[in-house]
Order: structure tokens, then sequence, then C-alpha cells
């Protein structure tokens, strides 16, 4: 008969990997309170860009005119909108030109940020991953290198880890900027699979820098109070 071990309120077979396995996710999860919020808001966002499409009417949304990114362009439509649409279309406005034939359709309705930034905001909850399960350090540059797969990160620590981590977020931004700035200055237009290719690595080293700093500040915060104690100890009689 195989054994049972009890974890919580819950009974597992087996020798107990499977609720270590678990208690160990939860514990890296909770580490930073901060930038475990930053990952579910992010998520919940990311969900959302894919769900909002299919609370409104087929044919709802589909700009033909040139709206401005940073600008509420389109108030007046998304006042017809269920309140949850109305509420990410809105932010996603804000945010994006919301160009139709440089975003994705679901629902006959073009979804609320074009397919660059979608994909930036998908793969930045990789990149926020990454940083949760890396080994904290008290440096962004670290925290980042050690977000990195091992072959990687080896090559990189050779020119150090504030470098390194400066080389992996240009490396990860520099497809966006060469994309970008080629269809600003030329003729060219980029295609949806490649603004969806080019944001990958920006949203990813995107999320990833946002999640070091956050693992940074928490790491420096207990090897502050850690200091503290040895102080108070070396200071009692």
């Amino acid at each position: 008969m195989r054994a049972s071990v009890t974890w919580g309120k819950g009974i597992f077979p087996g020798n107990g990997l499977l609720p270590s396995m678990a208690s160990g996710v939860w514990t890296r999860l909770t580490w930073s309170r901060a930038l475990l919020a930053v990952l579910v808001l992010n998520l919940v966002w990311t969900a959302s860009l894919f769900l909002a499409p299919l609370t409104v009417a087929p044919d709802s949304f589909y700009d033909e005119i040139r709206g401005g990114a940073n600008v509420l362009d389109f108030a007046a439509v998304w006042e017809t909108f269920p309140l949850y649409g109305r509420l990410v279309y809105t932010f996603g406005d804000v945010q994006c030109h919301q160009l139709a034939y440089r975003s994705f359709e679901l629902n006959g309705n073009q979804l609320p940020i074009d397919a660059r930034m979608t994909s930036m905001y998908v793969f930045a909850n990789v990149g926020l991953a990454a940083a949760v399960f890396a080994k904290p350090a008290s440096t962004t540059g670290e925290v980042i290198l050690n977000g990195l797969p091992s072959s990687l990160r080896r090559a990189l620590a050779r020119i150090g880890a504030a470098r390194a981590g400066g080389v992996v977020v240009f490396v990860g931004l520099l497809p966006i900027a060469v994309d970008g700035f080629t269809q600003l200055l030329t003729p060219y237009e980029s295609t949806n699979l490649t603004r969806v290719l080019t944001g990958a690595p920006g949203g990813f080293v995107g999320g990833l820098l946002v999640g070091a700093m956050l693992v940074s500040v928490r790491q420096l915060v207990l090897e502050i109070e850690a200091f503290r104690a040895r102080l108070e100890s070396a200071a009692r009689p």
C-alpha cells in the first residue's frame, strides 16, 4: 500500500513530492507580495484583452479612423458598451492608436489594443514569472540575470550583473524600436505577425525588469532588517 501524507486539509498519495512542490511554488509567489500583485493584475488585464470583445455585440468596434496614443478617441463608442467592456476598451484607448489593420479581431470586434501591445502584455507575464522564481538579490541586474536560462546567465555574467541587465533590456526592446522606426521613417508597413514577434521579447524584458526591481527592493529590505537584528544582538549585554 502506498503511503499518504497530509498537507493542509488534503490527503495526497505518494512520497510528499506534490505537496512539497506546491508549497515551494506558493512560497516563491508570496515572497514579494508587491510582485505577486503586479503579476495578478497583469494576468487579469491580459485575459481582459481577449474577453472584452466577447462581451459586446459583434461588429461593435472596428476602427477605420486614425486614433491617437495617450488620447481618449472613442469615448462615445465605449458608453454604449456594458461596464466591463467599457472599462477595458477605455483603458486600451488611452494607451493605443487602436488601428484596425494593426489589431487582431475576435467576435467581429478588434481587440482593445494592437497586436504588438497585446503581445507585450502576454509575454510580460512570462517575464514577471521569471522574476518570481529567480534567485533573489539586492540589485536589479543580478535578479535579471538570475531570471534567465543558466547558459545565457553564465555567458552574460562575464560582463558584470549591472551591464548584463542593461544588455538584456536593450536587446529585448531593440526589435520593437527597429520595426517601429522603420515604419515611421519609410513606406514600410509591418505585419501583425511581425508585431507579435517583435513585441514578445520586449514584453518579456519589460516584465522581467519590473519584477527584478520589486525583488531587489524586497531583498534589500530583508538584508537591512537582518543587519539591524545583528546590531541589536551584539549590543545586548
